[in-house]
């Protein structure tokens, strides 16, 4: 027997939504909310209040739900990267290896450095590097 299914995640309506803390606050707050501006408490104002509560609960879940779908970002990490401008942050003659701070998806990061050649870097000084996300070598010197 072969079997096709296709599942999409994040997509459902899911009634541990509802069911939750923020849901029960929200419930709570249209029921008491409805009691207090009805003065009196009656078998009429508790039903109303009920249904007051199950709507606060179902359009603030729908309001978290579009908030949270048109305000969701998605990064784009920079695995490759091309000459761009960075700062040694840290230099050792010795060994030639060292740090340079980049700034890859809107943050500074500092990714490793390294050089073939015989050449002298000063903290604070600019440089332009290429190289992958874990290690870049340099390919023009800043002045």
């Amino acid at each position: 027997m072969d079997m096709d299914a296709d599942l999409e995640v994040g997509s459902g309506f899911m009634l541990g939504d509802l069911i939750s803390f923020k849901g029960l606050i929200h419930f709570t707050i249209g029921f008491s909310l409805t009691l207090s501006l009805m003065n009196e408490f009656s078998l009429l104002s508790a039903a109303i209040g009920v249904v007051t509560g199950i709507i606060f609960v179902l359009v603030l879940y729908f309001i978290y739900k579009f908030l949270f779908k048109n305000l969701q970002q998605s990064v784009k990490y920079t695995h490759e990267i091309n000459d761009m401008e960075g700062e040694v942050y840290f230099w050792d003659e010795k060994t030639k290896i060292g740090e340079v701070f980049l700034t890859l998806e809107g943050r500074p990061v500092t990714v490793t450095l390294k050089c073939p050649e015989n050449v002298s870097f000063q903290k604070g000084q600019k440089i332009k590097v290429s190289g992958t996300r874990k290690s870049v070598y340099p390919t023009d010197y800043i002045v």
